[in-house]
């Protein structure tokens, strides 16, 4: 069994699969006397349930499909457990992920020590285990996730709390609250120990709290108090009144909106999804803008009905954003943590536009693409102080290998842009699969290379049928961000040792000159 740390995901071998949450059983303390409950909740790739028949817990024990069912609770050796048991061949295929989660009853659950979610396959070994050993004030928190991946089951450590309680986790995925179970007397709790007092009202009016995760972190730490789950919207064009939900904004047409960061210091992720189109040719445009109302950077597209991906915000930290969404039919935006973005750990595919996070060092991101003829995206690296490196334009039939830049905290995020129409691929490769430029070598778009010898001037030409003459060379640093640009056009230019990015979308060749 492996101990997986907060966003690490794992391949779960074949079903049906028996989740353990647990937590110490220790006499007379306030851990064994907090009460809480485990729940599994299922959601469509929406991130929302289609009922309240979609969250099982021990007061509905088993989901009308069959696919997942509390098993009850009781005491293994120290600690208190409960069971619950994902069926996955019977899970229906509008259901994408199946939530496991806690919800504490007049405490938090930073009263609960040694809480730990762990998943075993059909045969009984245990695969993984998460354990929590940084919780905060949080009443609810979803402990990790079985999802869906490439017709096969993986299981990941969520870790993401909720200060507001229960009822913001319920907001969160779509279902009222009373549909999650009241806790009740733990098994084995001390009944003559206290309860938690209850949370104080600022802390109940905030949003969420997210889990902070050991090792290098994704970003600062809030240097404010979270917003008020109904102020992460507001409108900007003169429409009064702030949004409905606490983290969805639908929508119609075009808006301009004021997205307010949900934790002040750290990046977020805010989820687009298109409701439905008047035709197949439908289209859906994110612009984020300037304090002025000045559009400056198209964050988001999509030419397709069933558009929905993800944009990275506030990668400064900011307290706010505004964007101008614009689309023909019906529209969704939600604002969700950084931690629920996927983590990159070697190889991850999906389609449209995507947020990952990678942790590790400095290495070479391969980029592919499937899709209708002359699609074409980008991937980009996003640092600590929101700064973007661009890693590669990829297209169909067009792959792209460029530096994956990681700063010296060790982490970035990795942002794919493509529309919708198309799917992508990325892996992550060791730097000693970089090419050698020694005489002469040749490619078509964006790669990264590696000069030999003590460096010499090298002849740069583009393919005669090329459409522009812009051809970038530059240099990197060590933490493979761009360092020196060397030339822009075609011609003879001098070229220094070590690693050099080319970037064109036109055919290419190097040839050293001695």
């Amino acid at each position: 069994m492996t101990i997986i740390l907060k966003g690490a995901n794992t391949l779960l071998p074949a079903g049906p699969f028996r989740v353990t949450v647990a937590r110490e059983a220790r006499p007379g303390t306030a851990a064994v006397a907090a009460a809480v409950a485990a729940v599994a909740v299922l959601v469509d790739a929406a991130g929302r349930v289609r009922g309240e028949a979609d969250v099982v817990h021990g007061g509905r024990r088993a989901h009308p499909s069959g696919a997942v069912r509390h098993l009850g609770g009781g005491v293994e050796g120290e600690l208190l457990v409960e069971w619950v048991e994902v069926d996955e061949e019977a899970v229906e295929a509008d259901v994408q992920r199946v939530l496991i989660a806690v919800v504490a009853a007049g405490g938090t659950s930073a009263a609960v020590a040694g809480l730990s979610v762990e998943v075993a396959g059909g045969e009984g070994a245990a695969v993984a285990r998460y354990e929590v050993v940084d919780g905060g004030g949080e009443g609810a928190l979803v402990l990790g996730e079985c999802y869906r991946r490439n017709g096969a089951w993986r299981f990941r450590a969520v870790g993401q709390g909720y200060a507001a309680g229960p009822a913001a986790l319920a907001a969160d995925f779509g279902f009222p609250v009373e549909a999650l179970p009241v806790p009740g007397p733990a098994v084995g709790a001390d009944p003559a120990e206290p309860l938690p007092g209850p949370a104080s009202d600022a802390t109940a009016d905030r949003v969420s709290s997210l889990v902070k995760v050991p090792g290098p972190a994704v970003g600062a730490e809030p240097a404010t108090a979270p917003p008020r789950a109904d102020e992460l919207f507001r409108k900007t064009s003169g429409e009064a009144g702030p949004v409905h939900a606490a983290t969805v904004q639908e929508g119609r047409g075009k808006q301009e909106l004021t997205v307010v960061n949900p934790a002040p210091g750290r990046p977020a992720i805010v989820e687009y999804e298109r409701l439905d189109g008047p035709s197949r040719h439908s289209w859906f445009y994110v612009w984020r803008l300037d304090e002025q109302g000045g559009v400056t950077e198209l964050t988001a597209f999509a030419t397709t009905r069933d558009a929905r991906g993800q944009l990275l915000a506030f990668a400064k930290g900011e307290p706010e954003v505004r964007l101008r969404v614009e689309g023909s039919g019906d529209w969704r935006l939600r604002v969700r943590p950084i931690d629920t973005a996927e983590v990159l750990d070697g190889y991850a595919e999906g389609k449209g536009q995507a947020v990952l996070r990678y942790a590790g060092p400095p290495a070479l991101l391969r980029a592919t693409c499937d899709g209708p003829e002359g699609t074409t995206g980008y991937v980009h690296t996003v640092q600590s102080d929101g700064t973007g490196q661009r890693v590669g334009r990829f297209g169909t039939g067009m792959p792209t290998t460029g530096p994956l830049a990681v700063g010296p905290e060790g982490w970035c995020h990795v942002v794919v842009k493509l529309d919708p129409v198309a799917s992508w691929r990325l892996e992550v490769l060791p730097l000693d699969r970089v090419r050698e430029l020694r005489e002469e070598l040749s490619g078509h778009g964006w790669e990264l290379l590696e000069m030999t010898g003590t460096g010499t001037k090298v002849r740069v030409r583009l393919d005669r049928r090329a459409e522009s003459d812009s051809v970038v060379l530059a240099t990197l640093d060590a933490y493979l961000r761009p360092e020196r640009q060397l030339c822009a056009k075609p011609g003879v230019y001098p070229v220094p040792p070590g690693l050099v990015a080319v970037r064109t979308a036109e055919k290419w060749t190097l040839k050293v000159r001695r």
